[in-house]
């Protein structure tokens, strides 16, 4: 079995989960991984498969064709999955980084591209705008930090660009940042 990473992108609407991933399943494949979300009534969703098939394109053609089929209206990439994940050869640690303030054009490329200049991998981001205000802006990274990298400089950039911006900009290891924002039930 090939192990290959299928992306769905489309309008989003009751069932489309258990459409897609019936069609991947009608096509000989085994769902290994996933994330799904919606975004402006958006469906996008990544799988990892195991397929029977030797090659991408054959298994996007059966795809795109079950989805026609069930006429679902979604965009179909296929690609080889990557072996093993970026840092796998690292020592790295999970944080979760928060940027909170106005929204302004650029906020997410300036923060991330504090991120890249000290290698730090971003394996989600989530923008909710609008909370708190009209013109107000949360920005949620979580990220994979290696031991190498200095953790007060980063912070200490990532509060410039912040400051640049208006924004509150808070790093927290993800263990702690789980903790104090738990819910316990009574």
């Amino acid at each position: 079995m090939q192990k290959f990473t299928a992306s769905f992108l489309g309008r989003d609407c009751p069932g489309v989960v258990a459409t897609v991933s019936r069609i991947i399943e009608d096509s000989g494949c085994n769902i290994e991984e996933v994330t799904q979300t919606i975004l402006s009534g958006e469906f996008a969703a990544i799988f990892v498969v195991a397929a029977p098939e030797k090659n991408a394109e054959t298994l996007r053609s059966k795809l795109s064709a079950g989805l026609e089929s069930a006429k679902v209206d979604l965009s179909v990439l296929v690609r080889p999955a990557i072996k093993g994940q970026w840092g796998t050869d690292l020592h790295c640690e999970p944080f979760v980084v928060t940027a909170d303030g106005p929204d302004k054009p650029g906020l997410i490329a300036a923060m991330s591209r504090v991120f890249a200049q000290h290698g730090v991998n971003i394996e989600s981001l989530k923008a909710i705008l609008g909370e708190g205000g009209n013109n107000h802006a949360l920005f949620v990274f979580e990220v994979m930090v290696p031991d190498s990298v200095d953790m007060g400089r980063l912070r200490r950039e990532l509060d410039c660009e912040g400051q640049k911006r208006d924004l509150r900009v808070s790093a927290q290891h993800r263990d702690i940042f789980e903790a104090v924002h738990r819910v316990n039930s009574f």
